[in-house]
């Protein structure tokens, strides 16, 4: 008889359905609390699981994977995954470099002789794939025009044709972390040509189906994958298409929640899945350590690792990654000290808050928050002088390095032996010195930023970001002398907006070419933002957004100057009279000039869209 309950047992566990498996009162509410998350966030539909190394012993399915045709998600629904298929990359990467088909620290020249970049630094700091699997290879995110003539079935080599003015390293390869999807569409090229096939295919054959991961595909379509979840945007769900961009190797691939549970486990098993060693322990461990930016070499534990993020979650070291690619938004992570992991994929891009808020929910009940590391005694003698500004010296895409070292700007504080950090908008976070320049954040276990000097003797901070150290006075000054130009050149515009009209109306000449070609300038200026925010569509060759840009940056830059110039010429007339006049005319003017210059200088004004 026990026999027989034993056998009855097993058929109860092995074929009942996984989305109601284990549903313990625990659970239960477990699945109800996660609903009511969604149901907050108007989030049509999700798959999550919470793993152990030996099963996922948690899996539940909610809400709608086609909302329209009211589908609901099942354990077979696809939900993309985004940039975890950088995980997938690295890790395929690590396999081949297993089995000596390629070497991660070889330079890149060697490994693809055809392959054409620009590395200044290529005699003594040679680009390697190593530095592109952990973003340090300096290389700009990939250049809008590649999207508008490339797709997801370009071919690598033309897709670095494509993207020869974004593959220019802007610092030493090694130095500093920047985040980028282009590095990893150059690590798939690189891969691709030097094993026997293609890399969908060396990925497919090497990792997908050793993990059970059958449906799982980079180039997915309603007629051959039906079980594809729709995917949204918004709190109104619209619909959003599967993108087709080349982009695919670092943020195409899709699969169920299954298939991830079996991927997270396979990393907890340090590369066993099944009793099968898919991938050596070693080479698992060496994805989750970074190895060559400076941080890596200062052993900051939160640096990225190949295709891995690290992270604090409730006061543990999680290893994992996110991903956001057309309507899906995903996560996963696991911790080696706990034993488990992760998975939620959810159909609506825009769901941030909602993922932070279902992650808390499902590690808060894990064992109690670790001590975070000491703080040091005392400060090092060699760390004296670390206080002041400090300005962005890293971006991941070129273009926005004249906005984000104006907003970006941050103020090491020291108060009475003790630092905090405060950006230029006033947030402040204390900083805990725990030795060898090493610091953590209030809310962090580890250290996660490191002080060093450069070669000319300049403070470095390095975080997620780097930046330099500047005089404090110097970013106070451009801070707010930006922001002072901007409310000039809004006011001046909303002034001429009324002024113009009535002296039109009440046929007023006087001062009227000087006030309307000052109102081009500022009206220019607000076109150009428009433009590029509302009109620009960076899948078009020539969209209207950056047609006008550039017309508009160009009227901008004459009409300043021009502005500038009759105004000058109209007070040495005394052809302006009085001093509200001459004050908001020049001082317009002046703002108009001063961020004409600083765009002209950054590139901004001139550029043309459709060929960067």
């Amino acid at each position: 008889m026990k026999d027989i309950g034993t056998i009855a047992l097993l058929i109860l566990v092995f074929f009942i359905p996984q989305g109601m498996y284990a549903q313990s009162p625990e659970n239960t509410d477990r699945t109800a609390e996660i609903q009511q998350i969604l149901d907050g966030h108007n989030i049509p539909g999700a798959a999550i699981a919470f793993i152990e190394k030996d099963t996922a012993v948690w899996t539940a399915t909610f809400g709608m994977a086609d909302v329209e045709n009211e589908i609901p998600v099942s354990e077979d629904s696809q939900f993309g995954i985004g940039s975890i298929s950088k995980t997938f990359l690295a890790l395929a990467t690590m396999h081949a470099h297993e089995r000596g088909l390629i070497n991660m620290k070889i330079p890149l020249a060697e490994l693809v002789p055809e392959m054409k970049f620009t590395n200044k630094w290529e005699a003594t700091h040679p680009l390697r794939l190593i530095h592109l699997l952990e973003h340090t290879s300096g290389f700009d995110e990939a250049h809008f025009n590649l999207f508008a003539q490339a797709n997801a079935t370009t071919p690598f080599s033309e897709v670095m044709n494509l993207s020869q003015s974004a593959l220019d390293a802007r610092w030493k390869p090694g130095s500093f972390h920047a985040y980028n999807n282009l590095g990893y569409m150059v690590a798939a090229h690189v891969l691709e040509k030097n094993i026997d096939t293609s890399f969908e295919e060396y990925v497919e054959q090497n990792i997908l189906l050793p993990l059970q991961m059958n449906e799982a595909s980079y180039h997915p379509t309603e007629s051959k994958y039906p079980k594809l979840s729709q995917a949204y945007a918004g709190t109104e769900n619209k619909l959003e298409p599967f993108p087709d961009l080349p982009q695919w190797p670092a943020g195409g691939l899709v699969t169920n929640i299954e298939g991830m549970a079996n991927f997270v486990q396979l990393l907890l098993n340090h590369g066993n899945f099944n009793g099968r060693q898919m991938i050596d322990s070693a080479s698992i461990k060496r994805m989750e350590t970074a190895e060559t930016s400076i941080r890596a070499q200062h052993q900051i534990e939160y640096e990225y690792g190949k295709g891995l993020m690290k992270r604090n979650e409730n006061g543990h070291l999680f290893y994992g990654h996110n991903g956001s690619y057309g309507g899906f938004l995903s996560d996963f992570g696991y911790s080696r000290e706990l034993g488990v992991g992760y998975v939620i994929l959810l159909n609506n891009r825009d769901a941030n808050k909602a993922i932070k808020v279902i992650k808390q929910m499902l590690l808060k009940d894990l064992t109690t928050i670790p001590a975070p590391k000491k703080a040091a005694e005392k400060l090092d003698i060699e760390l004296i002088g670390i206080a002041g500004a400090y300005q962005p010296l890293t971006t991941n895409m070129e273009l926005t390095d004249f906005l984000m070292r104006l907003i970006d700007l941050q103020f090491v504080v020291e108060d009475n032996a003790s630092f905090h950090l405060q950006s230029i908008f006033g947030d402040q976070q204390r900083l805990i010195y725990v030795g060898d320049g090493k610091f953590r954040k209030s809310d962090e276990s580890l250290a996660s930023s490191v002080f060093v000097q450069d070669e000319t003797g300049n403070w470095q901070w390095l975080d997620e970001t780097a930046y330099l150290q500047i005089p404090g006075w110097w970013a106070y000054l451009q801070f707010y002398l930006a922001i002072f130009c901007l409310i000039v050149i809004l006011l001046t515009f909303l002034v001429l907006l009324f002024v113009l009209p009535v002296r039109l109306f009440k046929r007023k000449k006087k001062r009227l070419l000087l006030q309307a070609i000052l109102f081009l300038a500022v009206g220019s200026f607000w076109g150009m933002i428009a433009s590029f925010a509302l009109l620009y569509d960076p899948m078009k060759m020539y969209s209207l957004g950056a047609i006008l840009l550039f017309i508009f940056g160009i009227l901008f830059l004459l009409s300043s100057f021009g502005s500038l110039f009759l105004i000058i010429k109209s007070a040495y007339k005394k052809v302006v009279s009085g001093r509200w006049n001459k004050f908001y005319l020049l001082t317009g003017s002046i703002a108009a000039c001063i961020v004409s210059s600083y765009l002209v200088y950054w590139g901004i004004i001139g550029l043309r869209l459709w060929n960067y």
